[in-house]
């Protein structure tokens, strides 16, 4: 079923301590009747990935695993139980499909789905994602299980599908705190995750959107891509100026996007304001009073991973009606795989993509 395929392919492996290697490895095989085999098209670096890299990482991963977990591609492969897919199929994956038969998953909750957090390599609860803890998209082929898959259609260009599930994230964010007329919005934190927010929320139609951002590249593109003001906090008083362009009010909905913002977020909320954090850092404690989310009746919402969202991520990025090109800011050869790491840890560009 595979025979057509290389014995080895190049592939981006992590080795542990922050080191990346550029190897060749074997090329996957099928050994359950439901896995399929992609040819990769195209492997985005997430800001997990970034984590993962720290000296200490900051986020867990297994060295010897090839790297990259959000990418997309063509089958090549499939086993016999492949349901619903076929060779020549063009697909994005869903890195931490749940399940559907646990508890979490059966009330609803499939981003809390018991043996996609049953993680075989920690002793703490944690998805256990391609990339980190087996071998991910930063190669030629990669192989997964066919729930994994979604198909799509030929058009879409495959920089644009491993937005998939970043976007669903912001997705899972946006459902959970909701849209409403009259919304005004800020978001913190203006890199990708930051930036598909103000997408999707002027996307759903909220009024105003607000980005806060310190980097001018960062900030010019988010002008481009629907924000209605860009916010320096560097050089301006946050609080102030959001009050200011919401009529005295603040705003009834904050997205932060970077994971040590949360105070600001608060101070920045109006009354009754819906707070979402997406962003993850698990460095940062907040300093917020309790009080003050008391008297202002605030609801702080976690978003974490997608709750069937998938393919309402897919649906939006199929439609063509969000300007994706603004967030990948370089598609690179895997061979420069140093040189995008190296781009995305100084900040410098958005997503960046690979295409091996």
């Amino acid at each position: 079923m595979t025979d057509s395929l290389p014995d080895t392919m190049p592939a981006v492996i992590f080795r542990g301590e922050g080191v990346l290697a550029l190897e060749q490895h074997a090329v996957p095989v099928i050994t359950e009747p439901d896995d399929i085999i992609i040819k990769v098209g195209a492997v985005g670096i997430c800001g997990s990935d970034l984590h993962a890299l720290h000296t200490p990482p900051t986020h867990p991963g297994l060295p010897g695993v090839i790297f990259g977990h959000e990418f997309c591609g063509e089958i090549v492969a499939a086993g016999p139980q492949a349901r619903g897919l076929s060779v020549g199929d063009r697909v994005a994956v869903d890195q931490n499909p749940p399940c559907g038969r646990c508890g979490p998953c059966r009330d609803g909750h499939g981003n809390f789905c018991e043996p996609l957090f049953d993680n075989p390599h920690l002793d703490i609860p944690w998805p256990n994602t391609p990339g980190f803890f087996w071998d991910g998209g930063m190669a030629t082929y990669v192989k997964v299980p066919s729930y994994y898959a979604y198909r799509v259609t030929a058009d879409v260009p495959y920089e644009h599908l491993v937005l998939a599930e970043p976007l669903g994230c912001v997705l899972n964010g946006i459902n959970k705190a909701g849209v409403v007329v009259g919304d005004r919005a800020v978001v913190l934190g203006g890199g990708p995750m930051g930036l598909l927010a103000v997408i999707a929320l002027k996307h759903f139609g909220v009024e105003q959107v607000i980005l806060v951002e310190p980097a001018v590249k960062r900030a010019e593109v988010a002008k481009q891509a629907g924000a209605d003001l860009v916010l320096d906090p560097a050089s301006v008083d946050v609080r102030e100026e959001v009050l200011a362009a919401t009529g005295g009010r603040g705003a009834t909905l904050v997205f932060e996007a970077v994971g040590s913002q949360l105070d600001t977020a608060v101070d920045v909320a109006a009354d009754q304001a819906r707070i979402v954090v997406i962003g993850i850092n698990n460095s940062y404690r907040a300093n917020l009073s309790a009080m003050t989310v008391t008297i202002k009746e605030l609801r702080i919402l976690g978003a974490f991973l997608m709750r069937y969202t998938m393919r309402e991520s897919l649906d939006l990025i199929q439609s063509g009606k969000l300007p994706l090109e603004r967030v990948v800011s370089h598609v690179l050869p895997l061979s420069d795989i140093h040189k995008g790491i190296s781009l995305a840890q100084a900040g410098e560009g958005l997503k960046i993509v690979f295409k091996p």
